[in-house]
């Protein structure tokens, strides 16, 4: 296991990075699925391209490459507002798809702004 990953501070942004990387790889599956034409495939491939940076970037935070974690910090900013968007959807299946995210949205913002503030990379 990585120094990075056994400080909680770095290994919660770290964590909940790549697992959101991997639900939108998920998500573009399933733009792929229900649109199989040509803007489909190009949903799914910028989703595809979306989450597998997301992964990249955890990887590189998890290998100690300090530079990264700030663009943790800017994607999560990116989805809490993309979620904070969504919670005036009158979807009902999004409103609540989004109240389940928002939390791991939350944690992944705070997680990843006190770890620069404190300079966890450098204690890692």
């Amino acid at each position: 296991m990585s120094a990075v990953l056994r400080r909680p501070l770095l290994a919660v942004p770290v964590i909940l990075t790549a697992l959101t990387g991997l639900g939108i790889l998920g998500v573009a599956v399933g733009a792929l699925v229900a649109n199989p034409e040509r803007f489909g495939v190009g949903v799914a491939l910028m989703l595809t391209i979306y989450g597998a940076a997301l992964i990249a970037i955890a990887w590189l935070v998890a290998r100690g490459q300090r530079w990264a974690l700030g663009l943790i910090v800017a994607s999560s900013l990116l989805h809490a507002m993309v979620v904070y968007s969504l919670m005036g959807t009158d979807d009902r299946a999004q409103f609540i798809g989004t109240l389940v995210v928002a939390p791991f949205v939350l944690a992944t913002v705070v997680t990843s702004v006190v770890a620069v503030g404190r300079g966890e990379m450098e204690k890692a």
